[in-house]
């Protein structure tokens, strides 16, 4: 049984069926099960038992926290073994004063005001989070420690952005979507949660219906579409088998179509079902101005899928949905217009899809801000599954009508089809320019010499010709995705350059306003007022805070913000700087004075604009009196700045992670005054600018290998955004990408489509083989030092990412060191110094630095407004403390997540050069390095790609002539091998190279030879199978009446001799002769045709030799001579027969000596390694040269009276016993016979 025959057995039409209605049952049980909608008598108690149950593990995380500092030795709480406990998240205080945290995500200050109110579990509210809180005390070495579990339920985030949303905790509320809770109970539509000890925790709103999900969605949808795809193809077998049948093709086909819809319809329900959607984005359906509306990932997939099986069906089944006969029978003239319909039309399905295609990839750059990796990495890969069914749907398109073409239009046909066709797409273009002018040239060639050359035709037959048809397809496609990526690209790179430069361009206006209106807030500000008229440094270092967290929150994407609160004799109660020098410091390099209020300063170097308030601080009851100065510091930042904050907070402000591929310029007054990035901007840059074209607002210019776009602004300034253009190497990048995927696709498809067909048939030709060898020989260690090449380079370049950010934090610890007293206690003013050392090393080093106590508190951050807005907790990670403070290394690197920002972070110990103890803890988060990583990942795959492209186009035909090179003897074997007979002669094969094919010819070559002899032998054993018959009838047919013959002359004889008739008696006598003679010669026949097989036993040689010389010796005209018979030779054969034939050698060589020459007989005997040799040597008259072939054939002979047998008898009885025998002549000198025995 085949491998096809096993399948459709297994999957027969019932058997899918029933397979596809298990799979829908299990889709139902999986859809009820997961979900269970809850009303409003149900829900609360659904969250009192997950509350029950939270609490029930809090309780065993604090057992076990407990059990392990029962354990611990000494006061100081150890970190390591704290960590190994399992559990929820929790927080050790002693006094008041944290020392031990498992979890650094929650901003613990943040509710640390009503922790330790009395209670032992309860749920605190902050603004609209809240967080469920187990309490429990341990007295350890007497002193009082108390353990907190604090889980959130409800956490609002302050910035709706993907990377930190709300959260909800799912475990207790049984779904994301964000519950009504509230500390007291609000209305009748709100439940109270209790503690198991019916304490109040907190309410929540019961009043709309509630689902609750158990597990995701991909059970259920994994399900349907295997149940669908079940049902379809039962559904495909069952309408085909009928319409073989003989059903009726259109009712059959209806309830076909009727049956795909319907399916399609179900599945297109499900997945737009609400519940799906909220959890599967990339379902819904998008209408963004970026590609109008469009439908979801997932739909565009499905309907994709559904096409290609119908069009599969009905390609598969064309012959038995249309009538050959009528088809053939159509007039060229609708052939051909049929046909040019048929290419036409695959013109505007390669278009239709580069459309899709191209939406589709608009799709992803649409999502691509809003999306998780996780949920962007399955985006992609719907991309590119739709991509491979658009690819396998055009080319099953493409080959059914090139098929078609080929089987009913003849070589003319189709050039007039191929030529109206081809004009009327380039008509189209002209006048209207439908298509890519690229693609439609690569389709018609395409087109054109697979029509020309019958590719389709090939497909079947696995050889060459059908692996370069399918390549051309894949280069197709390939070729048309390069071209979409292209556009797509180009798109995305315009879209970034506006918002980029949009956001490089100053927004006074807006600035001015919000500082106009901070400056008057200050001023009437009684907290400012206070501080300065009470000289109360603290109070004024946390009014100067709470200002700059305000402006952070306006303009922290794109002004560094500083705030110093100063003295009337100039004082700076948070900084080293007076009032006249943070003055001085401004109007460097500008003419003006500083004026209070607001002052404006434009960075020729840099090209940004810096602002300055200087707000008086004016008492309140004596309005002349000045009590201090308010300065506000406002530093435009570069576009490459700080990254944490512009990552969490400010997505408008950083397009994405893609900003350092661009350059950028700004240009004042036709100056340029700023530049940063690769291009080299030089001050006539714009004057080349113009050269290349006319510059508009928006406009793009590509010159020097850049496209270049330039945005003018109202203030004389130009920003130019500058980018790689795409150039052929890009295009080969994204060819090699697809052409790549689809070979290993494809020839996959192919070859294990094929196998299931008929495995007895699936053997290649062994031309085939050596190409599959030779290539796999080829690209398989190709890819293994692929791989070890990326690995190496990924790791190499993980080591140099962490190695330049641990120099990083190295340097900012050696400073630190030398820098700063570590080791006392801090003072107000020494913070100060510490922030502002940790802000200009942030600057120097273009990267966050923070540092944490030996306790790991943080005490200093450069981007401190990240901890502010609570986003990071003052405590540091756990393992980072464990690795640097506990277990003493020197660095430690940890991987960290902000929501859904995952980034690496390096630790390193600031220590005591005299005894290493830790004094602080440097950290330094590398947010890039990911993508870094993920970047030349990327890159080492495309290289891989790209060398595998080149060597597969190159060394594909080269592979296939080495192959046809290699395997050309064999060609030259084959057709002799072919001509081989018996009835002519067999001509030897002339191959002069000594290789192992020159081996094989020769051996080719013996075997001819052996041929050769072996036609002799058998043209010899039916010459005697025909003289055996001969004789056999002849002995018969002339016997019997040579008996009475023979009595009636012997009668005669006697008659004459009594009549004394000498006449008479002389005839008779003749006659009786005669008879004798004739009787000899069937008696001969006779034995010849009843010869039988010799025996094979051993005998003595040397003695048959003997005696059959003792035999003929008494005849006095026998002379016998240089006779060598010694010793016993003993042999296998047939004794008697051997004396016989001994025999009839001698008597042959001296009927072979005229008469009147003396008989001279030779007989030798030797040994030869295990065969004896016999020689019979004669002095006669030779055998002529003429009749020597006939020697030994039977009835040949040259005596008079011979019956031609003997010879023939004897060489037939020698080989049976396994000898040979031959002879030598020399016509005048004699005949020297040779019997060749096996030696026992």
């Amino acid at each position: 049984m085949t491998a096809k025959q096993f399948f459709k057995k297994i999957f027969g039409v019932k058997n899918k069926v029933i397979i596809g209605g298990v799979f829908m049952v299990l889709s139902i049980i999986i859809y009820l099960v997961n979900i269970e909608f809850y009303s409003d008598e149900k829900y609360d108690s659904y969250v009192q038992d997950r509350i029950v149950d939270l609490s029930k593990n809090a309780d065993d995380a604090i057992y076990e926290i407990k059990q392990s500092l029962k354990g611990q030795k000494g006061e100081d709480i150890q970190f390591k073994s704290l960590l190994s406990v399992d559990g929820e998240p929790t927080y050790i205080f002693k006094r008041g004063e944290l020392v031990y945290w498992s979890d650094n995500n929650l901003r613990l200050k943040y509710i640390e005001d009503k922790l330790f109110n009395y209670f032992v579990e309860d749920v605190l509210k902050k603004d609209d989070s809240y967080y469920y809180v187990r309490k429990s005390n341990i007295l350890l070495y007497n002193q009082d420690y108390e353990i907190f579990v604090i889980v959130p339920l409800v956490v609002k985030s302050n910035y709706q952005s993907i990377i930190l949303p709300d959260y909800v905790n799912k475990f207790v509320f049984g779904s994301k979507k964000q519950p009504k809770l509230a500390k007291f109970k609000v209305n009748s539509n709100y439940r109270n949660i209790q503690t198991k000890l019916d304490k109040y925790l907190f309410s929540i709103d019961v009043s709309d219906k509630t689902i609750v999900e158990f597990f995701p969605w991909q059970y259920f949808l994994v399900s349907v579409l295997l149940a669908v795809f079940f049902l379809l193809s039962s559904l495909s077998t069952y309408i085909t088998e009928k319409i073989r049948e003989g059903y009726s093709v259109f009712v059959m086909l209806s309830i076909f179509i009727i049956g795909v819809v319907l399916l399609h319809q179900v599945v297109l329900d499900i997945i737009s079902n609400p519940m799906i959607n909220d959890e599967y984005k990339i379902l819904e359906p998008i209408q963004t101005s970026f590609v109008g509306s469009w439908d979801s990932m997932g739909v565009i997939l499905l309907d994709f899928t559904f096409c290609l099986l119908i069009f599969r069906w009905i390609s598969k089944n064309f012959r038995h949905l249309f009538s050959i006969r009528s088809i053939l029978e159509l007039d060229s003239r609708v052939k051909i217009g049929i046909s040019v319909l048929m290419i036409i039309g695959y013109f505007f399905i390669i278009n239709g899809f580069k459309g899709v295609f191209v939406n589709v990839l608009e799709i992803i750059l649409t999502y691509e801000i809003e999306l998780t990796f996780f949920e962007m990495s399955t985006l992609i890969f719907l991309s590119q599954l739709i991509a491979l069914m658009g690819f396998l749907m055009m080319g099953l398109i493409a080959h059914f009508f090139m098929r078609l073409i080929c089987w009913w239009l003849d070589f003319y046909g189709k050039s007039i089809a191929l030529l109206i066709s081809i004009l009327t797409v380039f008509i189209l273009q002209f006048f209207f320019e439908p298509f890519d002018l690229i693609l439609i040239n690569l389709v018609a060639i395409f087109i054109g010499v697979s029509l020309m050359i019958k590719s389709p035709n090939y497909y079947a037959s696995g050889r060459f010709p059908a692996i370069m048809y399918l390549i051309s397809h894949i280069v197709l496609f390939s070729t048309m995705g390069a071209i979409v990526i292209e556009g797509v690209q180009t798109k995305k790179d315009e879209n970034f350059k506006q918002q980029f430069a949009l956001k490089l361009m100053d927004n006074d206006d807006f600035v001015k306003t919000l500082l106009e209106k901070t400056i008057a807030q200050i001023e009437e500000d009684n907290s400012v007022i206070d501080a300065m008229a009470f000289l109360n440094k603290p109070y004024g270092i946390e009014v100067s805070k709470n200002i700059k967290l305000e402006l952070v929150e306006w303009l922290g994407n794109r002004f560094d913000i500083k705030v110093n609160m100063l003295f009337d004799n100039g004082e700076n109660v948070s900084g080293e700087y007076d009032y006249d020098q943070l003055l001085n410091t401004f109007k460097e390099n500008n003419d003006e004075e500083v004026k209070l209020g607001l002052n404006t300063k434009m960075d020729l170097q840099k090209g940004t604009y810096s602002y300055l308030c200087n707000i008086p601080i004016i008492d309140k009851f004596e309005s002349t009196d000045t009590l201090g100065y308010c300065l506000i510091e406002l530093y435009q930042k570069s576009i490459g700045g700080k990254y944490f904050r512009s990552t969490l907070l400010d997505e408008d402000f950083i397009i994405g992670n893609s900003q350092e591929d661009y350059s950028y310029a700004i240009f004042f007054k036709g100056e340029l005054i700023f530049s940063a990035g690769d291009y080299n901007y030089s001050n006539n840059f714009l004057e080349e600018s113009f050269k290349e074209g006319t510059i508009y607002l928006l406009s793009n210019v590509k010159f020097n290998g850049y496209e270049h776009l330039l945005l003018p602004n109202t203030n004389n300034r130009i920003v130019v955004i500058s980018s790689k253009e795409f150039n052929y190497l890009n295009y080969f990048k994204a060819f090699s990408t697809y052409f790549t995927v689809l070979v290993f696709i494809v020839f996959f498809t192919f070859n294990l489509t094929n196998y299931l067909r008929n495995p007895s048939e699936y053997s290649r030709s062994f031309t085939t083989k050596v190409q599959i060898y030779l290539n796999l020989s080829i690209f398989f260690p190709i890819f293994l030092l692929a791989i070890v090449m990326g690995s190496v380079m990924v790791t190499t370049t993980k080591m140099e990412v962490e190695r330049q950010y641990l120099e990083k934090a190295q340097i900012v610890a050696s400073n630190l060191f030398k820098n700063h007293e570590l080791s006392k206690n801090y003072t107000e003013n020494d913070a100060i110094k510490l922030d502002v050392f940790i802000e200009e090393l942030s600057d120097i080093m273009q990267a966050d630095i923070r540092f944490y106590n030996k306790q790991g508190i943080l005490q200093s951050a450069s981007d401190n407004e990240i901890f502010d807005e609570k986003i990071l907790s003052d405590e540091i990670n756990p393992q980072a403390y464990v690795g640097i403070v506990e277990e003493k290394k020197t660095r430690v690197v940890l991987k960290e997540q902000i929501g859904t920002l995952e980034y690496n972070t390096s630790y390193i110990g600031v220590k005591a050069f005299n005894t290493g103890k830790v004094m602080g803890i440097v950290s330094i988060p590398f947010f890039k390095s990911l993508n870094r990583l993920d970047d030349r990942s990327l890159e080492v795959i495309t290289t891989i790609m790209m060398i595998f492209t080149i060597l597969f186009l190159t060394l594909l035909p080269i592979v296939h002539y080495a192959a046809q090179g290699l395997l050309s003897p064999i060609k030259l074997i084959i057709p002799e091998l072919n001509r081989i007979t018996l009835s002519k002669k067999n001509e030897p094969i002339h191959y002069t190279a000594h290789d192992e094919f020159g081996q094989l010819v020769g051996e080719y070559n013996k075997m001819l030879a052996k041929l050769e002899e072996s036609k002799k032998e058998l043209e010899q054993s039916q010459r005697e199978s025909a003289w055996r018959d001969v004789a056999k009838q002849v002995a018969h047919e002339i016997k019997n009446p040579l008996t009475p013959m023979k009595l009636y002359l012997q009668q005669l004889e006697r008659v004459a001799q009594n009549d004394d008739n000498p006449k008479l008696m002389k005839a008779t006598k003749m006659l009786i002769n005669q008879v004798d003679t004739l009787s000899g010669i069937v008696t001969s026949f006779s034995s010849f045709a009843t010869m039988p097989v010799p025996k094979r036993e051993e005998f003595n040689l040397s003695k048959v030799i003997q005696q059959t010389i003792l035999l003929h010796s008494s005849k006095s005209n026998i002379h016998f001579s240089n006779t060598q018979v010694g010793a016993d030779v003993i042999v296998e054969g047939d004794e008697k027969l051997t004396a016989r034939i001994l025999s009839n050698l001698i008597l042959n060589g001296i009927q072979a000596i005229d008469d009147d020459k003396e008989s001279k007989i030779i007989l030798d005997l030797y040994e030869n390694g295990e065969k004896a040799i016999v020689t019979v040597i004669d002095n006669g008259k030779g055998i002529p040269e003429d009749v020597q072939n006939k020697v030994f054939v039977p009835n040949f002979t040259t005596k008079e009276t011979g019956s031609g047998i003997g010879l023939a008898v004897a060489k037939r009885g020698i080989e049976q016993m396994g000898g040979s025998i031959w002879f030598e002549t020399t016509e005048g000198d004699g005949t020297s016979f040779f019997v060749e025995f096996l030696m026992v």
